[in-house]
């Protein structure tokens, strides 16, 4: 079931990053059910849609319907079991066999639709055509999963309060960008609320293979730039005119972003108005902004996290641009050597993806982007994809082939 998953003051880890004793927390969601936070958000949904069944006095049960076979595939077949809930999940013809028996072995539908693409054109075309309820880890396509995963940041900042010592600096790894939208939320409830002093500065991390959150945030930066709200460095204002590659902006302008970023936080009192009003404008035209990724997405040893689309994009640029973070993108081997200290120094039984916002915070120690005496924070999530040794349970597996009508999967 679940668990208040523990906080650790990672005195071995902090060191073998240079970073001094006593200054390096790390949340453990590696002991969530299933193993990650994906089933916190899943338990929102489940919370939301309770309540309503009951508020309305209705006796069936919603269905629902996720996409993939990854960790978010795998906590809904648990939670959608344990409520009692129908769950289908549309995946591409390539999903494991492993993964597959799991996901029917929990009582899923696992319905094998074509390419990742056919799979996710099905999947959005039966949530409209049968009105199932999306089943995901993002705010975007239902706003429970974010109140329910807020949960994990709750747990993190009331210790923050108990110690009145609260974190500086927060380094979250980004996918589809739910966890970071769920943890920003928290940390915005919890100071408007004066429960914390401060806001850490909020800095996400994705990979040098995909980092379409990092495209977005310099697309926001610009816009703010050209409504005359903030002003912009000449050399990063004229980078960012036309087409531009948000890992080359980075390399080449990290002290100005650095500055124009702790200048909006320092200003955000008095211009708060005028960028939440650029904020709206994009918000309205969201798919100009936050564009899925255009070039090939390749393997990551961090697979976890390679979203072609940050779904939650403009609620965590707004928590970076609030808090003076920034989008950090990293390459393999530092992801590689993130996951090897986080084995090393730590007993926490987590992969490559979920001991990604690591391998950012080694970039910002590397950069001087940490001072001295600062309090970091970091959430190591996820085990991996689970074992299962059953067959797989063939009357749960349905197919789909390009011509096939959707009716077939509920006839």
């Amino acid at each position: 079931g679940f668990v208040r998953t523990p906080e650790i003051q990672a005195d071995e880890l902090a060191q073998a990053v240079d970073l001094p004793a006593g200054s390096l927390f790390v949340k453990n969601e590696t002991l969530q059910l299933t193993g990650s936070h994906k089933s916190r958000h899943l338990a929102g949904i489940i919370m939301h849609l309770e309540t309503l069944r009951e508020i309305n006095g209705e006796a069936e049960k919603k269905t629902l319907a996720t996409i993939g076979y990854g960790s978010t595939a795998v906590a809904a077949a648990a939670v959608a079991s344990a409520a009692g809930y129908k769950l289908y999940v549309f995946v591409s013809n390539s999903a494991d066999d492993e993964t597959v028996s799991y996901l029917t072995n929990t009582g899923a539908f696992v319905i094998k639709a074509g390419d990742k693409d056919s799979a996710l054109k099905r999947y959005q075309t039966a949530l409209k055509k049968f009105g199932w309820i999306p089943f995901t880890t993002c705010g975007r396509d239902i706003w429970s999963a974010i109140e329910g995963a807020e949960t994990l940041e709750y747990e993190f900042l009331f210790n923050q309060y108990l110690s009145d010592a609260p974190l500086d600096v927060q380094v979250v790894q980004v996918g589809c960008g739910g966890m970071a939208n769920a943890v920003s939320s928290a940390n915005a409830l919890f100071k408007r609320l004066d429960i914390v002093r401060k806001l850490p500065r909020f800095y996400t991390c994705q990979t040098t293979g995909c980092y379409p959150l990092a495209q977005s945030y310099f697309s926001v930066l610009r816009e703010l730039g050209r409504g005359g709200v903030v002003t912009l460095p000449p050399e990063l204002a004229m980078q960012l005119e036309g087409d531009f590659d948000a890992q080359s902006v980075m390399e080449n302008n990290l002290g100005q972003i650095k500055m124009t970023a702790g200048l909006i936080t320092e200003m955000y009192p008095k211009i708060k108005d005028d960028i939440e009003a650029v904020l709206k404008q994009v918000g309205e035209n969201r798919d100009e902004f936050f564009k899925p990724w255009e070039t090939e997405i390749p393997d990551s040893v961090a697979a976890g996290i390679l979203d072609g689309t940050t779904y939650d994009g403009l609620e965590v640029v707004r928590a970076m641009l609030v808090s003076g973070g920034l989008p950090l993108i990293v390459d393999e081997d530092s992801l590689q050597k993130a996951y090897e200290l986080a084995k090393t120094y730590t007993t926490i039984a987590t992969y490559p993806s979920g001991s990604a916002g690591l391998a950012g915070l080694r970039f910002l120690i590397k950069n001087k982007l940490v001072r001295q005496g600062e309090r970091c924070g970091l959430l190591f999530t996820g085990v991996g994809k689970p074992k299962c040794d059953l067959p797989v349970a063939m009357e749960r597996l349905l197919s789909l082939d390009d011509g096939d009508d959707l009716s077939k999967i509920i006839d």
